[in-house]
């Protein structure tokens, strides 16, 4: 309820103070700096009324002030925040500064988002379209699981903490916590009051243990400035709860940002000496929650640079920050990360996994899949997982926590605290029993064994799709276009072109429907895509884009499924189509294996394995040809998947959506 509050408050506050800005004539760049400059001062100077009073935004930070054309509108500005938000929660909950500077930027981030081309992102961008505001329970997961392994934790630090740990002492002077993503401060505020209670248990007085913890123990490196300002603010009003001296001391926070290095924390060497310091520095515990960004959407210099340097895990941002994390580890310090969970399954990242279980013990892993974070524009896409990992090499077994049954981030703890959750123990060895071992911690030997057996791959060839790069100019749903230029029958590449036709039909996956259907749209691949593949030469000049893959398999009959997708289904799909990434396919020898293999794959063997396999919402190619598959092919087999494919075939015709549409069943 608060943070809808919250929400709603700043994206209204945000058009507010641009458009007196503006009126008032200020450049629209200089309007927008001036609109947020403005509502941060607001933010801070409310919260620090209530836990500080006599201390104004000036006494914390000079970065944030009121331009002149704002006075006016600042003061109803602060009163509407009052009346929004009230004293105890100002006090419980100091990440609410955080909290509005996020929902300030989400009217921006929607804007980012709406572009449904999926283009790179601007380095401006990057900011605002990677920030997802960590659970609390998460933080407290990741901090108590890290930090544990060093010192008993007071008895109210320890709701989260999975298993007690046989300590590594290390001086509390000497401890050294990094969060490479810092953003607002969220981790290192809650890191703050956790090792002061560490601290005050072992007998310092207050007044060191601040001192200690902010010139010692903490540190931070983050891409945004604003972001980077809030965190010190944040941290310095902790350390005030308990020596208010310390604000006239001079000490700040160790945390920094990066001045037009778009890729942060990756680099090895800054152009700013102090980032340097702690660049080439390691750490006991690095612990953040990176920013998610596909190849596809990073800006050209920044996906050069992971490229280069991070070519395991390139096709990610936060997988870079993976292999970063645990560069920034000392040898036998913790890695604690909040991440997605495709690098635990998916083959682009094979060589990451196999770098991550040949030199780090998996301490824990939670696997929280979809609705993790509580934002509701992250919605089910973004599925994660929280990992603790010791560098070094494994020699026990790690604990799996499966949460990815349960509904949202409310569900999900309570099933962690209440052990409601299925727990799994297992040696890493065993996941390389299995090609590009993916993570599949629910499989029973059984399982593990059948992997002995030889795999679907050797029967038939997956093959992925055709990329268009641009959907609505080649991509139309087939009611509109003509029908006179759709080719619906062309067997191979010379009948299609012979056709003369524009239009040929277009497996890009669709809704979950198994055996036969989902015949929507039509491509444009006249003259052999001729149109197409010019658009894809010149796209390729800058940066990867389309590309006309498997040619040799187009038009040709197979059995289709639905890329992204909870469920698949598996469908047979008759002549005469391409076929996109979205809508890969599979291809048999014959008729009969066809059938065969469409009638596993749709068994409910089929979908647990290909579950094991990879439980992201994208059934990939290699997961086809990795399924054990034993060929025990019989004529009721046959008979019952040909019985199937007809009846799915009637029900898809007997609508106005198909293209083979007489007329309706019930006239």
């Amino acid at each position: 309820m608060l943070k809808s509050i919250i929400k709603n408050f700043a994206v209204r506050t945000r058009q507010q103070l641009i458009n007196t800005a503006v009126s008032s004539g200020l450049p629209a760049e200089q309007a927008q700096e001036a609109a947020y400059s403005c509502f941060m001062y607001c933010v801070i100077k409310c919260c620090l009324e209530i836990n500080l009073p006599g201390y104004l935004p000036e006494d914390m930070t000079s970065s944030f002030q009121i331009h002149e054309t704002l006075k006016e509108i600042a003061p109803a500005c602060m009163t509407e925040l009052k009346k929004r938000i009230s004293k105890e929660e100002w006090k419980q909950q100091i990440q609410i500064v955080g909290w509005l500077h996020q929902y300030y930027h989400a009217e921006h981030k929607r804007m980012i988002f709406a572009d449904k081309k999926h283009k790179a992102f601007c380095e401006q961008d990057i900011p605002a379209a990677t920030q997802f505001f960590t659970p609390e329970w998460l933080v407290k997961y990741l901090l108590q699981n890290s930090i544990s392994y060093f010192y008993h934790l007071p008895s109210d630090q320890c709701d989260y903490l999975i298993v007690a740990s046989k300590k590594s002492y290390l001086p509390l002077e000497e401890i050294r916590i990094l969060d490479p993503c810092a953003g607002t401060g969220h981790i290192l505020t809650e890191a703050f009051d956790m090792l002061m209670q560490i601290y005050l248990n072992a007998g310092y007085a207050p007044e060191t243990a601040v001192r200690k913890i902010l010139q010692k123990n903490l540190f931070g490196l983050e891409l945004d400035r604003h972001a980077c300002e809030i965190a010190c603010f944040c941290v310095l009003l902790k350390a005030a709860f308990y020596d208010i001296t310390i604000l006239k001391s001079g000490i700040q926070p160790n945390f920094l940002f990066f001045q037009d290095e778009t890729a942060g924390s990756l680099l090895s060497e800054s152009k700013l000496p102090e980032i340097n310091q702690l660049l080439s520095q390691q750490y006991d515990i690095v612990i953040t929650n990176p920013p998610y960004m596909k190849a596809s959407r990073m800006p050209d210099l920044l996906y050069q640079f992971t490229k280069k340097h991070y070519p395991d895990s390139c096709q990610d941002l936060y997988a870079c920050f993976i292999e970063r994390c645990l560069s920034f580890t000392r040898s036998g310090g913790y890695c604690a990360l909040l991440t997605m969970h495709s690098w635990m399954f998916l083959s682009s990242f094979a060589k990451l996994r196999e770098k991550i279980l040949h030199e780090n013990q998996i301490c824990s892993l939670l696997h929280l899949g979809a609705y993790a974070f509580e934002s509701s524009d992250v919605g089910s896409i973004v599925q994660s997982a929280g990992i603790i990992m010791q560098k070094k090499p494994p020699s026990r077994q790690g604990i799996y926590i499966n949460l990815c049954p349960f509904r949202d981030t409310m569900q999900k703890e309570q099933a962690f605290l209440t052990h409601q959750a299925d727990i799994y123990q297992i040696s890493q060895e065993q996941f390389f029993r299995i090609p590009g071992c993916p993570l599949i911690y629910q499989a029973s030997e059984h399982i593990f064994n059948l992997f002995s057996l030889p795999r679907l791959g050797e029967f038939a060839n997956p093959r992925q799709g055709l990329t268009t790069s641009d959907n609505r100019r080649f991509i139309r749903d087939w009611h509109e276009v003509r029908v006179i230029d759709i080719c619906f029958d062309a067997e191979n590449q010379q009948q299609a072109e012979k056709s003369g036709r524009k239009w040929f039909p277009y497996h890009k996956g669709g809704g979950y429907r198994k055996w036969y259907g989902n015949h929507y749209e039509v491509i444009n691949y006249q003259n052999g895509g001729r149109e197409l593949t010019e658009f894809h030469e010149e796209l390729n000049r800058t940066h990867p884009g389309g590309r006309l893959k498997n040619k040799e398999y187009y038009f040709r009959e197979s059995v289709t499924w639905t890329f992204i997708a909870v469920n698949s289904g598996f469908r047979y799909s008759p002549p005469g189509f391409l076929f996109d990434v979205a809508g890969s396919s599979l291809f048999a020898n014959s008729a009969q294996e066809r059938n065969y293999l469409l009638g596993f794959l749709c068994s409910a063997a089929a979908e647990y394995l290909l579950y094991l396999l990879n439980p992201t919402m994208n059934i990939q190619v290699r997961d086809i040809k990795l399924l054990p598959y034993i060929q025990q092919d019989s004529d009721q087999i046959q008979a019952l998947v040909k019985e199937n494919i007809q009846l799915c075939q009637e029900d898809w015709d007997a609508f106005e959506i198909s293209w083979n549409f007489k007329r309706h069943p019930l006239i």
